[in-house]
């Protein structure tokens, strides 16, 4: 059979049995299609041209490619694909995206409707095309043995049709045309002939030709007959839309119509089949529902009624509680139900029983004979009136019955005595959504985020859509623009009304409603149907596809509206509290999505940003959930809020995709023993924003694996019985959780116990789902907390993602010491939760009495210090912190009166401002640490992330509280400090008693050799440096993994994230020595080493050394960073490191750094230590170097003098240098070869081996402008210098940029910039940093000045070049022998410039309408 595959372009529909693909016209690209099966050699694959439109430019491509449809990624268009793909488009044959064939055969784009266009594969391996039947010659050779067809419908093609269900045998020769051609496969048949062999051909294809007037007689395997499961037939009335396989029937415009909504079996009902439809939409708009019936009219030639209840011959139908013959009433009451008082989710069904009765089923319950002497062949038909716009065929579930009819007795219950209502839960999340009640011409899709007009070419208006809630105050209701046409004059409206959804009476259009309402028209604003402002910001007429539009309401009452992030400033003052949002889908608007922070900020991919230090921190629920499931505590949670009246429609997502090896585990914490069934938890392919949730997970059809009871299904189908789990039988917290192996395999476990092999899922990224199904009605995700201690972690029987060698520390396999932890007092306001001993304090639903104490008063000395778990962004304003001399109490409300404390930017005292001060308390974010700390003399000091806030607290009494109250956003907190030890026996490594004792041993009982060290001053204390053994703290950068008993540390990815600490804390007169293994000279630049103060396990690792802000003494070959502030090096040595080169640094006695390189000291550097805190040694393997190893002297140098000690260093370095370049090639690491990576080459010219020297020049010059790498991506400068571009073929289509360097510039608006057009902005070195910050080029007035400042209002044109040769360029000398000059790569939007007539000069006006996209830097020689 050939047919397509149901995984296809966005745009398309299938129909005719998947042999049919329409591609809506309103856009041009996504449309392609691949076929179901493999192309069969010497078998053509022919299309068929159904219908063109002349809107668009391009037509019809089609070709070839090895993928598979299961895992191919569909582009917008074919001329993208790649991996193994051969695409002919127009007259030319691109293989991977690059031209092959120039010209070939006859141009697809003159091709007209009713032309065939196909394709063959021969037995030989050649590739040819056909066009109405005549082969073009050709096109490839040497072609892969599998391959599918891939058709796209671009531009102006948009329907086509496979001309022939099953695929016909292309015949090269003419001697059997005009006959009627069988192609057998003689592996499987037994073919004897009554005629002479003469008459067949034997084809290449192992197949055989076998004359239709033959006398041939076949002998068939037998193949057991398979179930033809009932779908609806491809016929229907007028609005129906089928899908799901002709599973799922829906109506059309529901809002508009009410019926045309017949639709019918595809074959005729056998005797006691049950065929059993689930109502899966209704609408509360009309009277009347869903009528369901039999009919001895065959839908092939049926002339569809626009009710079935219209049909005057051969139907019985089923309408409210009655039976219909023929149209007329034959039983005016029937059975127990109503048809149209049934809910979504009920079913409906009907038999015909052997003797003849119909009989009705609803929810499984036998409702009697119907009708009796039915004729045998009758269709079951579907009438979707009224109500009912959506229904599905399915399989019949006793659970399901049970638990719909356990759900009706529950609502009769409620209503005849109504329960209590409790108070609504707010989900985590609280997405804004649309409301389902919209304009006449307007429908709500995609779970309540999209707002479209579906017949938006037939009418312009009663578009109007609403917000299912009022807008929060600070919230920004923002829409992206999805579709458009052109076919109208005005576009997408936008603005706030007092009137809810449920009320307003929906207009022709917002700007008609004569109270309450604000909207943004075109370029103007209108304030109950009048404009107030007539030119207030962009013109919302000329926004285009993936434009973004937005308002919000501020706190002052003020109304801001939004185009594409840029604020156009104040629309209106004295707004109403509580509005909503609103958009009206006017004229070219189509349709619309709403945006919020999670579009951008979810972590939808399987890289995490979080250290391996945090263990599964960063797994929660997704924001796309069912109806009747809510996300709660920090996400954490997924509960069904009325698990004793609701049973379904709780499906959850993972919030990112699984890692292959990593466990998704939930605990079950709330069991009802009232409903059938229980979990159901499973893994999917499909993006849970992409999906329409059913009412359970086992109906996800596309793409899903789930563990229902003890069945496995995939798709809806069961694939095996009787798991090792039944899910069904567990109870109150029992942990189930689903993996997926390296090897693909997909397991369940049972408290961390695998149950074995489910099933094989390939699928690249796969979330996990969870249904909260019957019993089950709460779950929640275990080891959430960043900080949670990992003892508690079974390593065997509970993989987890983090299985870096920093893991494997002591305090994952020994409990950890926490008895030294602070915590928060046991009495505490009734607003929080704590949790974990104290340490952990949640605020829960109520925002009130939240405020926790420390258990103890604050110590001399001693930081007290808490970090941010969660934020709860929907709230404005932030946590208090402070001291308190009141002992703590549980009765608290609010703050004591002589409550000192800190809050936003104040300093409070006795409720009144006493200091102000920056930063703003108000951008805490999470992860972000605050403390308090008592002096020595009793003043307090705060410190926010290691740093000191300068404030001056009040004396008060020497018994003082810590005190915090967790206001607006700051929903969630964890103490992280410890008290003072108490004993040397406490240290930071984390050993058992025995080890510690062992130690101390040692230490009482070896003699200790006083070597003196090579070339060291005689202030060393060699005694002490003997006996301190180093190594490497678990708290490294990302690219960081720990070796040979955490004493060497290598890099084994990128050139930054390389940062690694010594511990124990360094002594003045100690020196912390490493030897250099490794390099990578790939890369320019090398080791950084310096000091950081602090304890290592609560600092955040930035990418670099000279990135950490707090207190700090980083030195590098250019740069010296002091707690934050960086100046010119004096340490060049650093960049000339060789493989053995010893480096050391120590802490002198006169508050100064030292360094060491191979024995010989620099220059000292001034840095005093924060009293109080600890220092230790910190080296960066940054750049060049690639693996360093800690030099111990009791254990790593021998004890002979100094120079037979270097030289056995030298021997043993050699030694291991050919031992470890015979090895290393062994190890999965991908750049710790000295090969460079493929990825590398194509993107980086220059030599792998050998840095280039101009494009280090270019750097150095970049580096002194001190731009922030906020603005710059991860992706590495490419050099465009002449030796570079000679060095790699690449850069021939970047000709314009030879001679530059490249730096990439980040996307910070997320703008969809695919199709934008190149152009260049040549300006001075000067203004390089203003034009970072606008994100936008200079315009003429402020090119003059330099700043951002306009001289002039209409100051608005920014002018710039499609060249960079033609771009004014002033250079800026340097040294007095080089120019430095700047420009920017610019991507501009297609219309949205003008072009100048007598100078190749383009320009705009039009905001948003740039980005900017890399930096280049020149330098010129004299």
């Amino acid at each position: 059979m050939a047919y397509f595959h149901y995984r296809c372009g966005e745009r398309i529909t299938l129909q005719n049995e998947n042999c049919t693909a329409v591609r809506n016209d309103n856009d041009f690209d996504h449309g392609l299609v691949i076929t179901a099966e493999p192309l069969v050699n010497d078998i053509l694959f022919e299309i068929k041209i159904d219908r063109k439109v002349n809107s668009w430019s391009g037509s019809l491509e089609i070709g070839v490619t090895e993928c598979d449809p299961l895992h191919f990624e569909f582009p917008p268009c074919a001329s993208r694909l790649q991996c193994g793909t051969w695409i002919m488009t127009g007259n030319s044959i691109l293989k991977d995206g690059i031209l092959l064939v120039e010209k070939y055969g006859i141009d697809l784009d003159k091709l007209n409707q009713e032309d065939r266009i196909g394709l063959m594969r021969t037995s030989e391996g050649d590739l040819i095309f056909y066009i109405n039947g005549e082969s073009q010659g050709v096109a490839a050779e040497n072609m892969p043995p599998v391959l599918y067809a891939v058709v796209d419908l671009y531009g102006k093609c948009v329907q086509v049709t496979i001309t022939s269900p099953s695929m016909r045998e292309h015949n090269n020769d003419d001697c059997l045309s005009g006959s009627s051609v069988l192609a057998i496969d003689n592996d499987i048949l037994n073919v004897t002939l009554g005629a002479d062999l003469s008459e067949l051909s034997l084809s290449s294809s192992n197949s055989l030709d076998i004359r239709m007037d033959m006398n041939v007689s076949l002998s068939l395997p037998e193949e057991s007959p398979r179930f033809d499961k009932l779908r609806f037939h491809e016929r229907c009335g007028s609005l129906v839309k089928l899908s799901n396989g002709h599973r799922s029937a829906e109506r059309r415009r529901p809002l508009d119509e009410f019926n045309n909504g017949v639709v019918m079996t595809h074959r005729a009902l056998r005797d006691s089949e049950l065929f059993e439809i689930r109502i899966d939409r209704l609408v509360d708009k009309w009277s009347g529902s869903i009528e369901m019936g039999v009919t001895t009219h065959n839908p092939s030639t049926l002339v569809f009624p626009a009710t079935m209840t219209n049909m005057r011959s051969g139907t019985i139908m089923m309408s409210g509680c009655g039976i219909l013959t023929n149209g007329k009433g034959t039983r005016r009451e029937y059975g127990d139900f109503n048809l149209d008082e049934l809910n979504e989710g009920d079913r409906v069904g009907m038999m015909r029983k052997p003797n003849g009765d119909l009989h009705y089923f609803i929810n499984g319950s036998d409702q009697g004979v119907a009708a009796q002497r039915v004729p045998c062949s009758t269709w079951g038909v579907i009438d979707l009136y009224g109500m009912t716009i959506k229904v599905s065929i399915v399989e019949r579930d006793e659970r399901e019955e049970h638990n719909l009819n356990m759900r009706r007795s529950t609502r009769v219950e409620e209503q005849l005595y109504p329960p209590i209502e409790p108070q609504p839960v707010s989900d985590y999340y609280d997405r804004l959504t649309f409301h389902p009640n919209c304009g006449a011409h307007a429908q709500v899709i995609n779970n309540g985020r999209t707002a479209l007009r579906p017949n938006a070419a037939d009418d312009f208006n009663n578009g109007v859509v609403l917000t299912s809630r009022p807008l929060k105050l600070g919230e920004l209701f923002e829409v992206r623009l999805e579709r458009v046409v052109t076919k109208w004059a005005g576009s997408i409206e936008i603005g706030v009304t007092t009137h809810s959804p449920t009320d307003l009476e929906f207009p022709f259009t917002m700007t008609n409603v004569r109270s309450g309402t604000w909207m943004m028209t075109g370029s103007g604003i209108m304030h109950n149907g009048t404009t107030v402002l007539e030119q207030y910001g962009v013109n919302l007429d000329r926004l285009q596809v993936g434009d973004r539009v937005g308002v919000v309401r501020k706190e002052s009452g003020l109304l801001h509206f939004f185009v594409n992030g840029v604020d156009q400033g104040t629309a209106a003052t004295n707004v109403a509290e509580r509005v909503y949002g609103v958009i009206d889908l006017y004229g070219q608007a189509v349709e619309a999505t709403i945006v919020d922070m999670f579009d951008y900020n979810s972590p939808d991919t399987i890289h995490s940003s979080l250290s391996n230090t945090t263990l599964y921190s960063d797994l929660r629920f997704h924001h796309v959930h069912g109806k009747n499931a809510r996300i709660i505590n920090n996400g954490q949670t997924a509960i069904r809020p009325r698990p004793l009246a609701e049973f379904n429609d709780a499906i959850v997502f993972s919030n990112r995709p699984l890692r292959d090896g990593e466990l998704f585990e939930v605990t079950l914490e709330n069991m009802v023993d009232r409903w059938s069934g229980s979990i159901e938890i499973g893994v999917t392919a499909a993006r849970p924003d992409d999906l329409e949730l059913p009412s359970t997970a086992t109906d996800l059809a596309q793409d899903t694996w789930m563990l229902s009871g003890s069945s496995v299904m995939e798709n809806g189908t069961t694939i095996r019985n009787n798991y090792a789990c039944d899910l069904d039988t567990l109870g109150a917290g029992i942990r189930i959780g689903v993996m997926r192996s390296a090897e693909k395999t997909l397991e369940f476990y049972k408290d961390g116990v695998p149950q074995g092999l489910a099933c094989v899922v390939t699928h690249s990224n796969i979330y996990a789902v969870v249904d909260l199904y019957g019993q089950c009605a709460q779950v929640s995700i275990p080891c959430i907390s960043p900080i949670a201690p990992l003892a508690s972690v079974a390593v065997e029987s509970c993989p987890r993602s983090d299985t870096s060698v920093s893991l494997q520390a002591a305090s994952v396999v020994q409990p950890p010491i926490e008895a030294d932890l602070h915590r928060f007092h046991e009495c505490h306001g009734k607003g929080l939760t704590l949790s974990e001993g104290g340490r952990i304090a949640v605020r829960g639903r109520d925002l009130r009495q939240c405020i926790a104490f420390s258990a103890t008063p604050l110590a001399q000395d001693e930081l007290f210090e808490f970090t941010v778990l969660s934020l709860a962004s929907q709230f404005s304003g932030t946590l208090c912190l402070g001291i308190t001399t009141l002992l703590p109490s549980p009765s608290i409300g609010s703050l004591p009166q002589d409550c000192c404390y800190v809050t936003g930017n104040e300093l409070r005292w006795k409720n009144k401002v006493i200091q102000q001060f920056t930063p703003n308390l108000n951008w805490l974010r999470v992860g972000d640490r605050l403390g308090l700390l008592k002096m020595h003399d009793g003043s307090i000091k705060i410190i926010i992330n290691s740093e000191e806030l300068h404030l001056h607290f009040p004396n008060m009494t020497e018994n003082q509280y810590a005190i915090l109250e967790l206001r607006g956003s700051c929903s969630a907190v964890a103490v992280t400090s410890r008290k003072i030890p108490i004993s040397p026996l406490t240290t930071v490594r984390l050993q058992d008693s025995l080890e510690l004792a062992l130690e101390q041993d040692q230490v009482k009982v070896e003699p200790v050799i006083d070597v003196e060290p090579v070339e060291v001053p005689k202030n060393v204390d060699s005694e002490s440096s003997s006996t301190t053994r180093y190594e490497f703290h678990e708290n490294h950068g990302r690219n960081i993994e720990l070796l040979g008993d955490r004493t060497v540390a290598r890099r084994v990815a990128s050139y930054n994230q390389g940062l690694v600490i010594v511990q124990p804390a360094l002594q003045p007169g100690q020196m912390v020595k490493v030897l250099l293994e490794q390099l990578d000279m790939k890369w320019f630049s090398s080791l950084l080493v310096g000091v950081v103060s602090g304890p290592p396990e609560r600092l955040n690792l930035p990418v670099s050394g000279l990135a950490i802000k707090g207190a700090c003494c980083i030195m590098s070959n250019d740069w010296i960073s002091i707690n934050g502030i960086k100046t010119k090096s004096k340490y060049s040595k650093l960049s000339n490191l060789t493989p053995g080169t010893h480096v050391g640094i120590m802490l002198t006695e006169n508050s100064s750094v030292q360094l060491f390189i191979d024995g010989v000291a620099e220059e000292p550097l001034q840095y005093s230590v924060p009293s109080g805190q600890p220092c230790y040694a910190v080296f960066d393997l940054y750049g060049q170097c690639q693996q360093i190893k800690l030099i111990n002297e009791n254990e790593d140098e021998p004890t002979t003098t100094s120079s037979s000690a270097v030289d056995f260093e030298k021997a043993d370095l050699e030694s291991c240098e050919k031992e470890r370049s015979e090895t290393s090639l062994s190890l999965p690491l991908p750049t710790i070869t000295a090969s460079p990576s493929s990825s590398y080459q194509k993107h980086t010219p220059s030599p792998p081996h050998k840095p280039c020297i101009y494009q280090q020049d270019c750097e150095q010059y970049k580096k002194m402008l001190l731009l922030p790498d906020e603005f710059f991506t991860t992706d590495e400068p490419t050099c465009y210098c002449n030796n570079c571009c000679k060095l790699c073929d690449d850069k021939v289509k970047d000709e314009p940029l030879r001679g530059w360097v490249k730096f990439p510039l980040r996307n910070l608006n997320n703008l969809q910039t695919e199709k934008w057009h190149t152009a260049y902005y040549g300006t001075k070195l000067a203004f390089v940093r203003s034009i970072l910050d606008r994100g936008q080029p200079l315009t003429k007035g402020q090119e003059q000045w330099g700043n951002l400042v306009c001289q002039k209002g209409d100051d608005l044109q920014i002018v710039f070049n499609p060249s960079l040769q033609n771009c004014a360029i002033e250079g800026f000398k340097i040294d007095g022998t080089k120019d430095v000059c700047a420009a920017f790569q610019l991507l501009v939007k297609p219309g949205a410039y003008s072009i100048a007539r007598d100078c190749p000069e383009w320009s705009t006006k039009e905001t948003g309408a740039l980005v900017l996209h890399a930096l280049l830097l020149r330098v010129q020689m004299p």
